[in-house]
């Protein structure tokens, strides 16, 4: 698809797949710094820790 085609669907409003494609809506993106990988993986470690704990008081607070 040609660059004036792009623009033309883009400005109809429309929202099909047609009027961007993956490289042009990453364009401006950031880079992803080691930091953001680190954070992601602990918030997932201490969901499942939430979780665990969640799993062991509610139900033995439900018995008792």
């Amino acid at each position: 698809m040609s660059e004036r085609e792009k623009q033309a669907i883009a400005g109809t409003g429309s929202l099909t797949g047609d009027a961007l494609e993956a490289e042009d809506v990453l364009e401006g993106a950031e880079p992803w710094e080691p930091i953001e990988t680190k954070l992601v993986f602990w918030s997932f470690a201490v969901a499942v820790i939430a979780l665990i704990i969640g799993l062991v008081f509610v139900p033995s607070s439900i018995f008792h």
